[in-house]
């Protein structure tokens, strides 16, 4: 049986995003807890930075939004 190559794409990405956000959430820890230093990086950030909704109900949303997409292309 040969799998869609779409398929394994979404798989893949699925699993990225999945990934990433365990990666994000160790990251923020890690600096709650003092164990990762990001005042240097913090004094480095230029002062124009565009703010944007890290909310796990914005993730929601763009989740819902690529599975739709998925779906029109299936």
């Amino acid at each position: 049986m040969q799998t869609c190559p779409m398929n394994t794409a979404i798989t893949r990405t699925e699993r990225e995003i999945v990934l990433l956000r365990e990666y994000r959430t160790r990251l923020i820890a890690d600096v709650v807890t003092g164990k990762l230093d990001v005042r240097e990086a913090a004094r480095n950030l230029p002062d124009d930075v565009e703010e944007t909704d890290v909310t796990p109900e914005a993730d929601a949303g763009e989740i819902e939004e690529l599975e739709l997409d998925a779906a029109e292309v299936a």
